[in-house]
């Protein structure tokens, strides 16, 4: 009989084994993203686990945010383009749903979010505006060159010959956070801690790494990886803007991509976009797949509407606007206890 349940600390281990051979599953469902999140941030892990016959069936990681400024809300998961349920069948997936739909209710929450990358079809409420970028890999890097846009490549061979250098380490961790805390003042948006991305890369020492572009031994942009299985995965990328006429991107993408190529990977994730952003048409030039994200909501209580805190939103365009407008020391500084808010 399938019966699911609240995670507890004996079955963490079984947890990440499901992980990994779910076919359904992201870096973002292992426990490790769990640990990270707690750490950093001190929101509640109400993870769910569907077993029978003391066999995992399905998961689904949620976390309870709650502030008086912004309300409460459930997440799969927060901080992370995608994650929602992993299930064997689509039975397992509406048990975990429908108990994740009493937690809504039970914690008088504003909504509940899952970030799936599938449309399974909940009956839920839908924000489909976001996108990932897949490129699929192939053992000989100039087999993926040559599927790269003409701009791509006249940008890249540009930042080859104006001695451009790659280094990876994590070492790093302060020169990327510089550039990655002004990206987000720039754009108006809420900085994460370093100590979140030093949590990231503590609690998964094997499969994360930064790379970073430098010019004249000064970092100009660079990169966080995550690597799960047959995919390596940008999670975060930053770039000095002062710089970008050298390619500094095309660079670093291409060094990420050979490199993975050489190692046996299969796909490379660009990483999240907004439908029609800079980024997003940025990442398409490089024969990446655009695979929709499908952000999927239960308003159980008074909400009417999705939420939405994306640039889209004229309210967050206005406040980004006004957070551009503040000193970067000052955004620095308030930026995390904000950003621990914005899911």
């Amino acid at each position: 009989m399938l019966e699911v349940s609240r995670l507890q600390k004996i079955d963490e281990e079984a947890w990440d084994e499901y992980v990994l051979k779910s076919n359904n599953s992201t870096f973002y469902h292992r426990i490790g993203w769990k640990t990270v999140i707690e750490q950093t941030y001190k929101h509640r892990p109400i993870y769910l686990i569907a077993k029978e016959d003391d066999s995992v069936k399905g998961i689904l990681p949620l976390f309870l945010m709650k502030s008086k400024l912004f309300g409460k809300k459930l997440v799969s998961v927060p901080f992370a383009p995608y994650g929602g349920v992993c299930a064997d069948n689509k039975a397992v997936e509406s048990v975990l749903l429908e108990e994740a739909k009493k937690l809504a209710d039970e914690h008088d929450v504003d909504y509940l979010e899952l970030r799936c990358r599938e449309n399974f079809n909940f009956g839920f409420a839908t924000n489909n505006k976001y996108y990932t970028f897949i490129l699929r890999l192939d053992r000989d890097p100039e087999m993926v060159w040559k599927k790269f846009s003409k701009k791509v490549r006249n940008s890249t061979r540009k930042a080859i010959k104006s001695n451009l250098q790659v280094e990876r380490g994590k070492n790093y961790i302060n020169d990327f956070y510089k550039i990655y805390s002004k990206n987000m003042h720039n754009l108006g948006t809420p900085t994460h801690s370093i100590q979140f991305f030093k949590n990231v890369l503590s609690e998964f020492p094997e499969s994360t790494e930064i790379v970073v572009v430098k010019y004249n031994d000064f970092t100009i942009a660079g990169t966080i990886l995550l690597y799960f299985k047959d995919t390596i995965i940008s999670g975060w990328a930053a770039s000095r803007r002062e710089y970008l006429k050298l390619c500094p991107n095309n660079l670093m993408y291409w060094d990420v991509i050979k490199n993975g190529c050489k190692k046996g990977y299969r796909y490379f994730d660009f990483g999240r976009s907004l439908l029609d952003s800079g980024t997003f048409k940025f990442k398409k030039a490089w024969a990446s797949e655009p695979k929709q994200l499908y952000y999927q909501y239960y308003l159980p209580n008074k909400a009417k509407r999705l939420p939405d805190t994306s640039m889209s939103n004229p309210k967050r365009n206005k406040f980004a606007r006004i957070w551009r407008s503040l000193p970067h020391l000052i955004t620095d500084f308030l930026g995390p206890s904000l950003r621990r808010n914005f899911p």
